[in-house]
Order: C-alpha cells, then structure tokens, then sequence
C-alpha cells in the first residue's frame, strides 16, 4: 500500500517519525547535560570573597583558638561556607606590629577585613578608607577614631564593642566589695595602648564617684617590678586594666600578683586565678560578628551598621584564690555570679 504522503509507504512513514523522534530525544537530553555542565562549571568559577581575620594571640592557646572558632562557626550559621563562598585569611596578631598583618592581608586581596581588639583595629583603619571593617573588642571606637557614633559609624568600619570603659565603675565596686572599708584601690594600666588613657580616665572617675582613692602603677614588660612597687606601697586589691597586654600576659600578672586580690575585664581570668572577672562573653560576640560580615557582602555598608554592644556579661569568682588570700566573698556578691570557680 503506498501513502499519498509523499508517496511513502506507511512503514517508511513509521520509521521516519521514529527517527525523528529519538533524534529529539537525543537533543533534549544533550541540552539538558549541556545545562548542568554550565551549571557546574559556572558554580566552580564563583568568586570567592576573601575576608582578612585578625586574631588577638595565639593559635597554641586554646582559649584564643576557641575565639577563632566561635568566628568560623557563625559563619556556617549564617550560610557562608569557607571555601565554597569566602576564603579565611587568619593572621594572629599578638606578637609584632598588628599594622604589618593588616598589610599582609590587604596586600593578599582581602575585601573585607575583621580586627580584633584596639590595636588591629586601630591598624585597620589607618591602612584603608575604603575597605569594609568589622572590628571586635573595641572598648572606645569613637575615642579611637573609628566611628563617628555608635549609632552612624560614618566611615568603612563598624563592629563590636566591647564597653570594657563602662564596666569600669562595676570593677570598682566589685573591689570596693571586697576589699577593706575606705582602703586604697591600685590599678594596673598600659600606657602605650591606643585605648588605654580612656579607660584609665573612666576608672578614675568611677573611683573618685564611689568616693575611694585610686592609686595607678602602669605597666610594662617588667610586670614583677610594677607589681613589686605595688606591693611596697601597701596594695591589697588591684584592677587590672583590660588591654592586649594584660590579656596576653594575665597568667604571669595573677602569679606576681599572689597575696593582692586581682580584678580583671577578661572572664577568662578567674579561670586563670584572678579572685573576679567581670566582662562581656567574648565567645558570643565573634560568634555574632558573622551578622555584619553577612550584611556587608549583601550590599550594606558598614557607615549604615550601628556599632554593637555587648548583650552578654558574665561575672565568675575564684573561690580557691579567696581562700588563699583569706578574704570572705560577700554573700550579695555571689549570688550575683555567672560562675563560681573552685
């Protein structure tokens, strides 16, 4: 039988459309491979955004690695993922010029950069105007240059303050609490610390309110001398004042320091042996800092990112070094710990 379709037969016609057929097929499933593979290689081609972690100590040390840490894990919270859509550029700061490290990391391509503590940040904001910085543990951001407000920061840096100049006048009572009525404070302080004159004034003031005197020894690389001069002068209860210094060395300063109630700005540190630690939960806050890196990337710029302020304060207090310097811990100040070491 033929057909009067082009005078086939109805069975060349069958075949035909057959072929025709497969050969879609054939087609669709090409185009569809050749999409994912675009797909694919498109997603491999992704930029990375390159962002320059500065890190106040050591990596050897558990407590300054468990900062880094809490860092990286709210970037996973949040959805960036190193590797895939940022690279992490880490340079600890602790030894050396913090400058040279933010030069390193700048001159590696780093987009964004997140100082920790005065010094880096300090650093940051004098190497750039125009790289996006999200500074943690300022004490005074706009004494320091780096905001124009808390509220409106103004330039290309924001982050997270740490208030430490506020927690002043709560040292001071903690010291007051614990030390002999109408006794004399001392207060350990750094004076080359870029941030270090304002939270000495703030701790001045806060002693002079309370109506008790504050003695200051500054400190330097010869701690057991300062201390030592300390010490000659009668000292019982000592502030030590919160800076990369006193942070870096506070296992050393507690030790020169035995016999002399410690108070430090670093929760860290009743762990370490100082009678009380009051000051913000520094894990919580690099843990937070991932949020403005995230808004940041998104388009916000840092000038329209209000400066944060500690959420979480914990006071701990060393029972052990109490009982070695003999001293009973008021009861109102007990109840009042976050922690109480043993």
């Amino acid at each position: 039988m033929r057909s009067i379709e082009h005078g086939s037969t109805l069975e060349e016609i069958m075949k035909r459309r057959k072929f025709i057929a497969a050969l879609g097929g054939a087609a669709t499933t090409f185009l569809t491979d050749l999409t994912g593979l675009l797909a694919a290689r498109a997603q491999q081609a992704k930029r990375l955004v390159r962002i320059g972690l500065l890190p106040f100590g050591s990596s050897s040390n558990a407590y300054d690695l468990s900062l880094v840490e809490a860092f990286q894990s709210g970037l996973r919270q949040i959805g960036l993922v190193e590797n895939r859509d940022i690279v992490l550029d880490i340079v600890w700061t602790e030894a050396g010029d913090p400058g040279q490290a933010v030069t390193e990391v700048i001159q590696r391509g780093a987009e964004l950069l997140v100082p920790t503590g005065s010094s880096a940040s300090v650093a940051a904001k004098r190497k750039t105007s125009t790289i996006p910085i999200v500074f943690i543990s300022v004490g005074n951001p706009i004494a320091m240059g780096l905001v124009e407000s808390l509220s409106h920061p103004g330039g290309n840096a924001t982050g997270f303050s740490d208030t430490l100049s506020d927690i002043s006048a709560k040292l001071v009572q903690y010291a007051i609490e614990v030390s002999k009525p109408q006794a004399t404070i001392d207060y350990l302080w750094h004076t080359a610390w870029p941030d270090g004159k304002n939270r000495f004034q703030a701790t001045e003031q806060a002693a002079r309110s309370a109506g008790v005197k504050l003695r200051s020894q500054a400190e330097s690389a010869e701690i057991d001398e300062a201390i030592g001069r300390m010490k000659q002068n009668g000292a019982t209860t000592v502030i030590v004042q919160p800076s990369p210094f006193s942070y870096r060395e506070r296992a050393h300063i507690i030790s020169s320091a035995n016999g002399l109630a410690t108070l430090f700005g670093f929760p860290i540190a009743a762990r370490d042996g100082a009678l009380i630690a009051y000051g913000p939960d520094y894990i919580h806050m690099n843990r937070s800092a991932p949020l403005y890196v995230d808004r940041i990337l998104k388009g916000t710029k840092p000038a329209n990112l209000p400066v944060e302020q500690p959420t979480k304060i914990e006071l701990r207090v060393n029972l052990k070094s109490a009982r070695a310097l003999g001293l009973e811990v008021p009861l109102s100040l007990l109840i009042r710990a976050d922690e109480l070491i043993e």
